[in-house]
């Protein structure tokens, strides 16, 4: 049974030209994905209960392309056919969608697109490392054309109304900012002359398309960017754009180019629905908020206090499609809640700088870009599966089998299911990784797998069982290095300090500048420790995702000492002996040394599952230590082949 604290999320939103089920949208999100599978992505979320949905954003003109594979376009009459079916598809299923329309601006990247890009003025860009070419004001003339045409491409597509996306650091964006718009014609000077194209766009596609057209506007209610268009220019602009024919606005925090946190889990939930308040304030229009926002009960939060009057749903609609609807029923311990560990936006930074092999991923979904290829079919003949380890990888296989139809036991040695998440999420700012251990458990629990705590999977129970298959996802050990003193009292592991079984010292020294190293160094940091990083490459962090990384080492470097392309040689009482390039030597003093120089795989049972000749898979770190993401793809196609 739902809580009534959830049902102002449910309660319909109509404008003269909308009208929507409950207060969910789907958020727009670049994808890398093909028109089939686009098709099948979008189906999933509309049947999972989003009101709306908003499309990737579609290119209106060449000169704006992203340049990523399999890029969305508008620019043509011969398009409307191509996006028709999938229109159709979405509202068959149970929700409306609006086309985004995008020009990249000074953000398309000229390799990708063949030429020199194009802005309102020749400011370099941080984001691509180029400069564009001046637009002409005949040419920003022809680009509002373009935005008007790809309009009404868009309504003649079966589309329930468009997007202009205005935010991000893209040509819309790129208009409204001080900072890249120092342009003295038509298009150029104060706060509203600046907004100039988006109000020239706006008139000429409402006039276009007439009143019965739905037309957002998404913006950055500030840039973030030093220079850059304020929240008081936009408290100044909102009341004009709703008179220039928009009928929402869709509130966001910043460019991509911004230096303050946006998306990763350090960014707290619901964080910029404060802009959306302010803005909402000035306009008698909806108003949308959007980012961090992967719990039901902040949603209902937000909307209780007047912030906003809809929500946007972005990666948490990849991480669980069905996250409206579980709410909707009561089901809310069943979501598979983001961990915003921005692996996705990773991977669509790598397709958008032209690396093919890129692909749209989620590291806790690994069905994402794949729900039409019906993977989670009912198993042709119903096996005894074991799965040996309850960390995510064993955990997601378990549930995949069960799912399946398969009876599925699942050994742990420790008293509780999480296995080396139940460390990850102790460091500061690492806290929702925790929501991937409540889904499992949940999961374990609602799919009726026998789960047998404090126990481990060996040779005679294996004799005794006798199962038709046995999946290892025992995970990894710490790796030890080899020097002289590593035996010594003061020596500890990174995962010790992290589960409290060990406790450090005053002065610390951590052997590793990767992933365990560098968030342990912070988590000693913010105790008052005096930590010293000691990494043998040239950088700490190489192990993190970019969009996290920056933030990570930005911290870290403010709260430690780091010492790179140095090798710790010799533990002595009361300090680390390093050496440096230059080879020569010397001490660091160190109460406590750390070690997080890396993992290695337990493959102990694996031999002796094979004496037995049965069917045996090795998943996860147990196979090859890495990320979250891997040890959930491992699992999930493992699950889907038993």
């Amino acid at each position: 049974m739902r809580d009534k604290k959830l049902d102002i999320l449910f309660e319909p939103l109509e404008m003269p030209n909308l009208k929507l089920k409950n207060r969910f949208f789907m958020a727009p999100m670049g994808t890398t994905f093909t028109i089939a599978q686009t098709t099948d992505y979008l189906v999933a979320r509309a049947k999972g209960g989003v009101a709306l949905i908003t499309t990737p954003e579609f290119s209106v003109h060449p000169s704006g392309r992203a340049g990523m594979v399999n890029e969305l376009f508008l620019e043509t009459d011969d398009d409307i056919k191509t996006w028709a079916p999938l229109v159709k598809a979405v509202q068959n299923a149970g929700a409306k969608i609006v086309a985004q329309l995008n020009h990249s601006g000074r953000y398309s990247y000229s390799k990708l697109i063949g030429k020199q890009s194009v802005a309102p003025s020749p400011i370099a860009s941080r984001y691509t490392g180029e400069t564009p070419r001046e637009l002409t004001t005949q040419e920003a003339d022809d680009l509002v054309i373009a935005f008007v045409e790809a309009a009404l491409r868009a309504r003649k597509t079966g589309f329930d109304g468009i997007e202009l996306l205005g935010s991000s650091g893209y040509l819309i964006s790129q208009f409204l900012s001080p900072l890249t718009n120092k342009r003295e014609d038509k298009y150029g000077g104060d706060v509203l002359q600046r907004a100039t194209f988006l109000f020239s766009v706006l008139h000429e596609i409402r006039k276009k398309v007439g009143s019965d057209f739905n037309i957002c506007v998404k913006y950055d209610a500030e840039d973030g960017m030093e220079g850059g268009k304020t929240l008081e220019d936009s408290l100044i602009l909102a009341p004009e754009i709703v008179k220039a024919g928009a009928d929402r606005l869709h509130i966001w925090a910043g460019w991509h180019e911004a230096t303050r946190p946006m998306l990763p889990m350090s960014v707290p939930r619901g964080a910029f629905s404060y802009l959306a308040k302010a803005i909402k304030d000035v306009v008698d229009v909806p108003v949308s908020t959007v980012g961090r926002i992967n719990d039901p009960y902040v949603a209902a939060d937000i909307l209780a206090k007047g912030k906003a009057d809809l929500i946007g749903l972005g990666r948490t609609l990849l991480c669980d499609p069905e996250f409206v609807k579980k709410t909707m029923d009561g089901r809310t311990k069943e979501i598979r809640k983001c961990t915003a560990c921005c692996y996705c936006f990773d991977q669509v930074m790598r397709a958008i700088k032209g690396d093919q092999a890129a692909e749209l991923k989620c590291s806790i979904n690994a069905e994402l870009g794949r729900e039409g290829e019906g993977l989670l079919k009912p198993a042709a003949k119903k096996r005894h599966v074991v799965v040996a380890g309850g960390g995510p990888a064993g955990m997601e296989a378990a549930r995949i089998a069960a799912i399946r139809g398969h009876k599925v036991t699942l050994f742990e040695e420790n008293d509780k299911l999480g296995g080396m998440v139940n460390v990850a999420y102790i460091p500061p700012h690492k806290e929702e990784l925790k929501n991937l251990v409540d889904y499992h458990v949940c999961q374990m629990d609602i799919l009726n797998v026998d789960v047998k705590l404090g126990e481990s999977l060996n040779v005679e129970k294996l004799k005794a069982i006798r199962p038709d298959v046995v999946i290892l996802a025992t995970g990894a050990d710490v790796l030890i290095p080899k020097m002289p003193g590593i035996d010594g009292k003061q020596v500890v592991t990174a995962i010790e300090i992290l589960k409290g079984t060990k406790s450090a010292g005053e002065n610390v020294v951590v052997i590793g500048g990767g992933l365990i190293g560098v968030e342990t160094a912070e988590f000693l940091a913010e105790k008052g420790k005096n930590v010293t990083i000691v990494e043998m490459l040239k950088s700490i962090a190489v192990d993190i995702g970019p969009t996290m990384r920056w933030g990570v080492v930005s911290r870290v470097k403010k709260m430690t000492h780091i010492l790179t392309l140095t090798r710790a040689i010799e533990i002595k009482q009361g300090c680390v002996v390093v050496e440096g390039q230059d080879k020569s030597a010397k001490e660091i003093p160190a109460d406590t040394v750390v070690v997080a120089s890396g993992l290695k795989c337990r493959m102990d049972l694996a031999e002796s599952v094979s004496k037995f000749g049965i069917e045996c898979h090795v998943i996860g770190s147990c196979r090859q230590p890495g990320q979250i993401a891997e040890a959930i793809e491992d699992a999930f196609a493992v699950g889907c082949k038993v």
